[in-house]
């Protein structure tokens, strides 16, 4: 009885949050805010009144019509806002109900880790959405969700199995690396750093009927690839500087790696914010290792064939998967999303007339299978390379 009231109360909740997530996918692409003005129609501009803004209730009493102008309103709120209620409440049935994850403790315990994958599950999907229909990641919704993760995961630590440990000298390299991120920032603001592929220009579009090339390739028009990217290794460089600093620091100075792994031992902090320093630096971890692992193929197939391979939005959506998932799901995950992207392919050249698809929602989807099936994976793995 306890789960009924919960998955209905979620269901509501979560198609709330989707209504707001139709006006996200609406918004960011067109440089709009999310907050002003409130609803309204996009074709008369009139104020949606709030019976007419019941999520997944309202579009279907409305029959999918606008109340003044009577113009039609895309089926994708509906889908939108179902979708993020079906999602939300289907991962409180594979944690809670169905238990298909090990090392879950009952939702009293867990809410902060399962309401962490359930803003990472929304922000994969406005991602999704905006890159199908606009070949952009909103960067925003990233680091959104990247926060709320590292902020779960510090206030309530998972689990081992839902935010693997890292060793003491990974975390130190992690939370100097983010600083050096941090600084690459700074510089590339005050115009120290030029930012890459900022005077390139799009590719003529294709002649009716020919399939959309991903904007990967469109917009390295009018520039040397190669030269932009290294563009992106100088960023990086502050970043690595860092991260080998503390490195030799935590491995080279006695007193300074004591000090540094007494931080999650409990010897320095005391037994309450050891484990969440430790999950702090984990989260952190799997930020890194997520966005490494498609920025690294983005540097080095760009240098390798003189295009600029993937996107940085792709490096961000694998990002926030680390900092809310720790660095193995998002590992299984780069990947696992190859496999969907294949059989689009197959079907691409099977049918001939169908859209080609950005890479950002086989990203998405290869997460969510590796998060109900993590189990499998690890096991299929011996488990012991990834959780320690």
């Amino acid at each position: 009885m306890v789960h009924v009231v919960v998955i209905i109360f979620l269901f509501a909740l979560a198609a709330c949050v989707g209504s707001f997530l139709n006006v996200v996918i609406y918004r960011l692409p067109r440089g709009e805010s999310i907050v002003f003005p409130g609803s309204h129609c996009p074709k008369c501009g009139r104020a949606i009144r709030w019976y007419d803004n019941v999520p997944i209730v309202s579009w279907l009493l409305l029959r999918g019509k606008c109340r003044f102008c009577d113009e039609p309103i895309s089926p994708r709120y509906l889908m939108i806002e179902a979708l993020t209620a079906s999602l939300a409440v289907g991962l409180y049935l594979c944690f809670y109900v169905l238990e298909i994850r090990d090392g879950l403790r009952g939702v009293q315990h867990s809410w902060p880790t399962f309401a962490a994958y359930a803003v990472l599950l929304g922000g994969l999907l406005v991602c999704s959405a905006v890159d199908i229909e606009s070949w952009i990641v909103p960067l925003e919704v990233c680091w959104f969700v990247s926060i709320v993760g590292i902020v779960a995961a510090t206030a309530k630590p998972p689990t081992p199995n839902f935010m693997p440990p890292v060793p003491a000298t990974l975390g130190a390299m992690s939370v100097a690396a983010v600083l050096g991120l941090v600084l690459a920032i700074i510089l590339q603001k005050r115009g120290l750093i030029q930012p890459s592929f900022v005077d390139a220009t799009d590719a003529p579009a294709p002649p009716p009927g020919q399939p959309r090339v991903a904007v990967a390739v469109t917009k390295s028009a009018g520039v040397n690839p190669r030269k932009e990217v290294l563009r992106e290794v100088l960023f990086l460089g502050p970043a690595i500087v860092l991260a080998t600093a503390a490195y030799l620091v935590v491995t080279r100075v006695p007193e300074a790696g004591a000090w540094w792994r007494g931080l999650t031992d409990g010897d320095v902090v005391g037994q309450f914010f050891a484990p969440r320093i430790g999950a702090f630096q984990a989260a952190l971890f799997g930020y890194l290792v997520g966005g490494a692992l498609v920025w690294g193929i983005r540097i080095l197939g760009t240098l390798g064939f003189g295009k600029e391979a993937m996107g940085l939005g792709d490096v961000h959506i694998l990002a926030m998967v680390g900092a809310v998932c720790g660095w193995v799901v998002p590992t299984l995950a780069f990947f696992v999303a190859p496999l969907f992207a294949l059989v689009w392919a197959a079907k691409l050249w099977l049918g001939r007339r169908q859209r080609e698809l950005p890479y950002g929602p086989w990203l998405a989807m290869a997460t969510l299978v590796v998060i109900l099936f993590y189990d499998w994976f690890i096991g299929l793995f011996h488990g012991r390379a990834f959780v320690g």
